[in-house]
């Protein structure tokens, strides 16, 4: 995908150390269980500018792991790798997908069709991903969309 200065492509697993640096680039914090070629990587000229990656198991999908570099925030990046994640969830039979937000975040994800869901639904998601079992996600809400009906992006 290329919007405007920017191409979206698949990460591999060779990426993984790029994805790793990148996110620390960012101040993000260590994932415990992150996978390099879950990722969408959005790059400028071979550098990467931002990412997020995308977890299916048995039709459910997490979202996770979105960042994109200071200098090109609010430009459409983290909107296009969003999409690109939750559009490669839903035509891989992803019924619904979960992601864990700081407050400050769930406007971005409710205009991609992300509603709050039941807190405690978190305790059963942990063998979608171990975020969901980790100590931080206790501070993050937990969003879900539906990915069989259409979204629209407003």
């Amino acid at each position: 995908m290329v919007k405007a200065d920017w191409e979206i492509r698949r990460a591999t697993d060779n990426d993984s150390k790029l994805i790793e640096r990148f996110h620390q680039k960012q101040n993000r914090p260590t994932r415990s269980d992150s996978v390099g070629s879950e990722y969408f990587i959005a790059e400028i000229s071979g550098d990467i500018v931002g990412c997020a990656a995308a977890r299916l198991a048995e039709g459910l999908g997490y979202f996770y792991g979105l960042a994109v570099d200071k200098l090109w925030r609010r430009r459409g990046i983290g909107h296009d790798l969003t999409r690109c994640a939750l559009d490669w969830l839903r035509d891989s039979g992803a019924r619904s997908a979960f992601v864990l937000v700081m407050f400050w975040n769930i406007r971005f994800f409710k205009r991609h069709g992300f509603e709050l869901a039941d807190r405690h639904m978190k305790g059963g998601l942990g063998n979608l991903h171990r975020d969901f079992t980790d100590k931080w996600s206790a501070r993050s809400v937990l969003l879900v969309i539906d990915l069989t009906q259409p979204t629209h992006f407003t």
